[in-house]
């Protein structure tokens, strides 16, 4: 069976052998929206023959597989195939497959058993240009606290294959730092669709078109059926210019104070919530001047034409056609006009501060101190 660029295949999927499909993002390429559609609409989806393995209603959970297969076991395999399901196809969807199709020995474990249980394994992945994908990564990483790097430490650190608060392993596998290089990170679900495995890389957003529209062509499905909507919740917002600058000086005085990214509760949020309470409404940030463009562009550029070759059989700029092109987009960041505008900020900053102290001293008091609290009313 062949493929077009878009990853649609040339047959009907109900004429197929069945399918274990996996989603398996990658980060930060709409995959909590796509999740969300794909439960909304789980009852059309089984009508076409595909049963969402639903993270809200099924067990095991797809991440679990995910870590299973990351830890080299098989019992949460075994009972997901165990399992009846409504119609001949299954699907995955979880963006935590993604590290360990990075791994040869995972890739031949799951094709393994998905063709033991009667399937033939399709990977799904979305593939996010590099300028757009460390830009992402770099607002994801700073609202969550994880370093407070300009955006230009940042770039160094991703072309030298690092990335910020990244586990070394994860289970019995070796998480890669090298995500932005794809053709050496997936190089080994490259070598295994080579040798026959399905694996569809899709180009993220190829002419603006919507993720999950792409992803349903993929798996031979029409956009014509009545899909239901997403509400704009389920879209991953991200801060704007002043969010991330607050981030950033937020994430510095967390470091002073020793107070770890991971000890603070809904710590994505925080920003955000800031923006709304300030009614900031700021355009997206985007971090590179021209030369820094440059700079990325060439970087990956041997590389992208190789990975472009081997996944979709065309050049890199083909794939990713649109017509607003990255490359052509000026910085959007901010810095304070005034030294007053300054001052503002990092009170606004320090007054988060003080509130994490104080959410977090409440948050670990002891058993007895909480009782006697809550005896007193205090």
């Amino acid at each position: 069976m062949t493929q077009t660029r878009s990853g649609q295949a040339d047959q009907p999927l109900q004429s197929q052998r069945p399918q274990l499909i996996v989603h398996a993002g990658t980060h930060k390429t709409a995959s909590t929206y796509i999740q969300e559609r794909l439960h909304r609409n789980r009852d059309l989806l089984s009508s076409h023959g595909v049963s969402l393995q639903d993270p809200l209603e099924c067990k095991p959970k797809p991440k679990k597989l995910a870590a299973e297969l990351c830890k080299r076991r098989s019992k949460r395999w075994k009972a997901f195939f165990k399992q009846q399901p409504e119609g001949p196809h299954r699907l995955l969807s979880a963006e935590q497959f993604a590290v360990p199709l990075t791994d040869p020995n995972c890739i031949r474990q799951l094709e393994a058993m998905a063709d033991a249980a009667g399937y033939e394994l399709h990977i799904v992945i979305f593939i996010r240009s590099q300028l757009d994908y460390i830009n992402s990564r770099y607002i994801y990483s700073l609202r969550r606290f994880y370093h407070h790097q300009t955006f230009e430490q940042f770039v160094d650190d991703a072309l030298q294959g690092k990335l910020q608060n990244e586990k070394p392993k994860r289970g019995k596998i070796k998480r890669r730092q090298d995500v932005f290089d794809f053709w050496n990170y997936f190089q080994p679900l490259l070598k295994a669709k080579a040798k026959g495995l399905k694996v569809s890389f899709l180009p993220f957003r190829q002419g603006g078109v919507d993720p999950f529209e792409q992803f349903i062509l993929t798996i031979n499905l029409s956009t014509a059926l009545p899909w239901k909507p997403c509400p704009q919740k389920h879209y991953n917002r991200s801060p704007g210019t002043r969010g991330v600058w607050l981030a950033r000086v937020l994430s510095q005085l967390l470091r002073e104070n020793n107070i770890s990214p991971k000890t603070i509760g809904n710590s994505s949020q925080i920003i955000l919530n800031e923006e709304r309470q300030r009614r900031w409404n700021d355009p997206s940030f985007w971090g590179y001047s021209r030369k820094l463009t440059k700079k990325v562009t060439r970087h990956f550029e041997t590389n992208n034409a190789r990975f472009a070759q081997a996944a979709w059989n065309c050049s890199w700029d083909e794939a990713f056609s649109t017509t607003n092109s990255a490359t052509q987009r000026r910085r959007t960041a901010y810095a304070p006009q005034s030294i007053e505008a300054e001052v503002r900020m990092h009170a606004a900053a320090q007054r988060l501060l003080d509130r994490i102290k104080r959410q977090q001293t409440s948050g670990t008091a002891s058993p007895l101190k909480q009782l006697i609290r809550m005896t007193l009313g205090t």
